[in-house]
């Protein structure tokens, strides 16, 4: 039987320089991946924490490409929730039960690493990835799909 509870979790690693080293989106009933763990790390690994941040969500997709809407919206929830819980870590957002993101939990290494532990709110989550008009279709303002993007370019 299917957990009632789907509070995910987001736990971001960065560097000394803000850097982002690593990042886990998990289920916080039973731990286990949302799609995969880290299912974007080839692509954040590396960026500065402000440039995540304001990524713009058209651009990433463009530069990452996926071949059907599920894999795309996992690419989405992964990207959302790592802004997510950047905001809350670089004071963007207050990390309260009000926002998307709650802290639960910041450390620090002796060599000036941070890891943030948050929890995250499954349905405003997903309203944001629905707002963002790439996956869903029901903003009214919805972008191609990569499959439809593909086709049109082989159609002309």
């Amino acid at each position: 039987m299917p957990c009632e509870d789907v509070t995910e979790i987001i736990v971001l690693r960065l560097d000394a320089e803000d850097r982002l080293t690593g990042y886990e989106l998990t289920k916080r009933t039973c731990g286990k991946a949302v799609g995969l763990v880290s299912l974007l790390e080839e692509e954040v690994v590396g960026q500065r924490a402000e440039d995540l941040l304001n990524a713009d969500i058209d651009e990433f997709l463009d530069r990452h490409p996926t071949e059907d809407e599920a894999e795309e919206y996992l690419h989405l929830k992964h990207h959302f929730a790592i802004r997510a819980g950047l905001a809350v870590l670089l004071g963007h957002d207050s990390g309260s039960i009000f926002d998307l993101c709650t802290a639960e939990a910041v450390t620090c290494d002796d060599q000036g690493g941070t890891e943030f532990t948050g929890q995250l709110k499954i349905a405003v989550l997903a309203e944001k990835i629905k707002s963002c008009g790439r996956a869903c279709g029901t903003c009214g303002t919805k972008k191609p799909s990569v499959k439809e993007r593909r086709a049109a370019a082989a159609a002309s």
